[in-house]
């Protein structure tokens, strides 16, 4: 986990964080691996405090090593002084809570242990659910698959309380036998100060935001734009992609190779991999924000942080159905929703949203309203507070 800046995963905590402590918690953030996101990289001191005034310590390096042997040391080190940290707190206040965001099965064992022997409560964060063909089909691949599904369907049953991301998930570990009284279902939270989104002239009709990769389904919105290029040529129709792979290498050259079998490269604009002050104003410049992902597994268990960075904005919102989207929003109510992996549905959804502009408004301003009591960081945190003890 990275932090106080990363991915969904850092955003994720940095709000819950701030969310606690807005609602009188005590909190401390202990960091067991060495800081690592792609071209950014955290260049403070170990112990430090964020923006957002929560307190964090890196247990090892605060750049996660690539040297192998370096990466063991950094571990045993950071569990040693893990112990040492919760001694310590233990000793001034019997009621610490202890909150787990991480899926490594090697911390995740003697986390474990140690709150049972120490006597801290423990409450384990899950965030999605990675099928098993996504671990490849060799021995490296096998090893971190019973790693993870020992941790996944073993270890976090034996947490005192889970907060899952999804109804799948609640869903999957009442089907396990937990107690589904124990688990807190919260989606992604969202800052709505800083995404509040300025009143500018659009440049561009749709806009999509974040690494594009299979699993947002951008080939669908493709596909849609071909679509709705040959029914409305005489409208003008830009999409504009904001952001790239973090890891792996530029997804943008695929990408753009696509649009250019589908006719629609003069259509298309990417941005490339742009800070998040870039993002909030590229965002502010399109009419139009989607997120067309297919209904997969892992669609299903999590919930997508650019959704509620979408709706922060007050501007209106193209989704698919996946996940639990019907069960927190209604399509023509609050948000317009197309069925997954159907281009022709994403294209008359949005071909309507382009022609009917003062509905669309409507639309947009009461799935802001909706967001701020779904997603809103200080309010899902007040919501849960006491489902926490």
């Amino acid at each position: 986990m990275n932090f106080p800046s990363g991915g969904a995963g850092a955003n994720y905590l940095n709000l819950f964080c701030r969310g606690l402590k807005d609602n009188g918690f005590n909190v401390r953030v202990l960091l067991l691996k060495g800081h690592a996101f792609g071209n950014y990289t955290y260049k403070g001191p170990r112990k430090n405090v964020s923006e957002g005034g929560i307190l964090f310590t890196y247990l090892g390096f605060t750049q996660r090593p690539k040297n192998k042997l370096l990466k063991i040391c950094d571990e045993l080190v950071s569990l040693f002084r893990l112990k040492a940290f919760l001694l310590s707190l233990i000793g001034k206040n019997k009621s610490v809570k202890l909150l787990v965001y991480n899926s490594d099965v090697l911390f995740n064992i003697p986390i474990h242990v140690m709150s049972r022997i120490f006597g801290v409560k423990l409450i384990k964060f899950v965030a999605e659910y990675i099928d098993k063909s996504e671990f490849g089909t060799n021995l490296l691949g096998d090893i971190k698959r019973a790693s993870y599904y020992l941790n996944f369907r073993y270890l976090n049953k034996q947490s005192d309380k889970l907060i899952v991301f999804s109804y799948y998930l609640r869903d999957l570990y009442v089907d396990m036998g937990y107690r589904v009284s124990d688990i807190i279902v919260q989606p992604n939270l969202t800052d709505f100060d800083f995404w509040k989104s300025p009143l500018t002239e659009p440049k561009y009709t749709l806009g999509y935001s974040g690494a594009p990769y299979l699993k947002d389904g951008l080939s669908d919105l493709f596909r849609a734009v071909s679509l709705l290029k040959q029914e409305m040529s005489s409208k003008p129709l830009s999409l504009l992609i904001i952001g790239d792979a973090v890891f792996g290498g530029s997804l943008i050259p695929s990408l753009r190779d696509e649009c250019a079998r589908l006719g629609i490269t003069e259509n298309v604009v990417f941005t490339g991999l742009v800070e998040l002050p870039q993002v909030k104003q590229f965002i502010s410049e399109c009419r139009i924000l989607t997120i067309t992902r297919p209904s997969t597994i892992q669609t299903m268990a999590g919930f997508p942080t650019k959704l509620g960075e979408y709706l922060a904005t007050g501007k209106p919102v193209l989704a698919t159905d996946f996940g639990d989207m019907k069960k927190y929003f209604t399509d023509g109510t609050d948000i317009i929703m197309a069925e997954c992996s159907n281009p022709a549905s994403i294209a008359h959804k949005i071909k309507w949203m382009l022609l009917n502009p003062l509905e669309l408004n409507n639309i947009a301003e009461r799935g802001h309203k909706r967001a701020i009591e779904l997603l809103e960081f200080r309010k899902s945190i007040r919501r849960i507070a006491g489902l926490l003890e």
